[in-house]
């Protein structure tokens, strides 16, 4: 049957663009969480027509699918599909910029579309519009990340929120378009998410009730002033009265960006490889040798950034509020402009003596993050998988997963109070210390009211002692948190089955929808799915 499927998946999109010998497939297989699936083929479309066709192929032979954007999935599962014998479906050849309105500020992208692309195409025809990157690099899908609800740090950071009109390929080839896109000249598909009657383009995001081929993406104009905001505490104790500040904040709207809350075990990721020699090779980290290597690279206990975007009146009113609102709560703050980056990047000897600091090490971190605030996508995050591998990222085009890193995501998402913050803490800090990993958080402000904790287990996959007790603790991390509430917002191929297994009113409603969308169940069996 496989074999007479893919034989008829050639004819459909050609020989070429169907992949089925070990080194072909090889790829697909990298990932950065210890998962091996067994993938039967991969395939290559590069229309819509393609993957329509491809999908009729599926039901014939009654064959799994599982589409992908780029397959930089790192941290849940990569390329991998959740269960074994699927056939990939590769959408990184629908790479097409459709569309983009510099005036009502919008793009039209396919699921191949890049980080890197979509800042280039943007930057190179001088539009005036910026994207808003996540940390995930630049050879991600724009598509991919919405898709799965991820989120940048800009005032656009809620990705699907700024989506308007989906095209999407059903499990029976039809194609659906939402919002106006369903009537013949709409005029207002990618203005007017909403469109009319109920709204479905939700039930295609963390789903596999259809394969999302196309959408409108809304763009932030640039502001006519920016300013990156960075800030930091001595003391673990000081998270509470931050969080109090950073939230009243967001409420009334002083800064519209996302706040990232970073612990500094997970600056040191960024910066640095595991202390191995100052360890004396035990595992996990020290609090004290964090504390010292800390002091040396200037970095903090909790470490704020932050961004302010608008006119230069608004920006400059915006910095009274946030210097009176974080007086006595942080230890340092500063406001960085385009201009001071520039101006400490040309005069670095001279800020070195006068700060009595590090700058080339400091701008290594700086620029890039000072850029993602600008829009521009940057691998500054990607060296964290490395923390503990016994091997060097590359200078750029950084792959963990083609490296065998290991990195395994828990995201969990917090109510954004000091109470809910310390309990969560309070849980997972002995589950890191038991399976000898060091906790290394990031509370990133998804909404005025919630963090989402992005919490790495960064661990040695060529060691499988290592690998075996980063599994547990994932496992160990998820059982408790689920049972305290604290639910994670995404949840990596490995988990989806225990996700969704339990007795619970909303799957058994998923079941129903995936029933009547995709009743042969052809399309990325067991994501988000019984």
């Amino acid at each position: 049957m496989l074999q007479e499927a893919i034989k008829a998946f050639e004819e459909a999109i050609g020989r070429e663009y169907t992949l089925t010998s070990d080194a072909q497939l090889e790829r697909y297989h990298y990932s950065t969480i210890p998962v091996l699936r067994v993938i039967d083929a991969v395939l290559l479309p590069n229309s819509v027509r393609d993957v329509q066709e491809i999908v009729k192929i599926a039901n014939d032979f009654k064959i799994s699918l599982y589409p992908i954007s780029t397959g930089n999935n790192w941290g849940y599962g990569s390329a991998n599909p959740v269960r074994g014998h699927n056939v990939i479906v590769d959408l990184s050849r629908m790479n097409r910029i459709i569309e983009v309105n510099r005036e009502l500020a919008y793009a039209v992208i396919e699921p191949g579309v890049t980080q890197h692309q979509l800042y280039e195409y943007l930057h190179k025809h001088r539009t005036g519009l910026m994207m808003d990157p996540t940390g995930s690099g630049p050879s991600c899908s724009v598509l991919g990340n919405t898709v799965e609800r991820g989120y940048g740090i800009s005032p656009y950071g809620d990705h699907f929120a700024y989506v308007s009109g989906m095209e999407v390929v059903l499990a029976n080839g039809e194609v659906l378009r939402t919002s106006f896109g369903h009537y013949e000249n709409a005029k207002a598909t990618h203005t007017f998410k909403w469109g009319v009657g109920p709204y479905l383009d939700g039930i295609f995001t963390q789903s596999n009730f259809g394969i999302v081929t196309k959408i409108g993406i809304w763009l932030m104009p640039e502001p006519e002033h920016f300013e990156a905001c960075y800030f930091s505490c001595d003391n673990e104790s000081d998270l509470g009265p931050l969080i109090d500040a950073v939230r009243w904040l967001l409420l009334n709207n002083v800064i519209r960006s996302s706040v990232n809350l970073v612990h500094r075990n997970r600056v040191l990721t960024m910066l640095s490889r595991y202390p191995w020699k100052e360890m004396s090779g035990k595992a996990p980290l020290d609090d004290e040798v964090s504390k010292s290597i800390a002091r040396t690279k200037k970095v903090g206990a909790w470490n704020g950034v932050g961004a302010l975007y608008g006119t230069k009146e608004e920006v400059r009113a915006a910095k009274k509020v946030i210097r009176r609102t974080l007086r006595g709560e942080v230890a340092r703050l500063n406001f960085v402009s385009d201009k001071a980056l520039l101006l400490l990047e040309r005069f670095q000897g001279l800020f070195g003596l006068l700060l009595g600091m590090n700058i080339p090490e400091m701008l290594r971190v700086l620029k890039p993050s000072h850029g993602i605030l600008r829009g521009k996508p940057s691998e500054v995050s990607l060296a964290s998988p490395y923390w503990r591998a016994k091997k060097t990222p590359p200078a750029k085009d950084i792959n963990p997963a083609k490296d065998n890193c290991g990195l395994i995501w828990f995201s969990p998402v917090v109510p954004m109070t000091r109470e809910n913050a310390e309990e969560f803490i309070s849980i997972i800090q002995p589950i890191f210390a038991r399976h000898g990993f060091e906790p290394c958080i990031t509370f990133t402000t998804v909404t005025p009211r919630a963090f989402d904790c992005t919490l790495p287990i960064l661990y040695d996959k060529d060691d499988p002692d290592e690998t075996k007790r980063a599994n547990a603790c994932y496992e160990e991390l998820l059982s408790e948190c689920m049972k305290a509430g604290y639910i994670p917002y995404r949840f990596g191929i490995q988990s989806m089955a225990e996700l969704t297994g339990r007795k619970d009113v909303f799957w058994d409603v998923v079941e129903r929808l995936k029933d009547a969308l995709d009743p042969g169940g052809i399309l990325s069996p067991g994501r988000y799915s019984r």
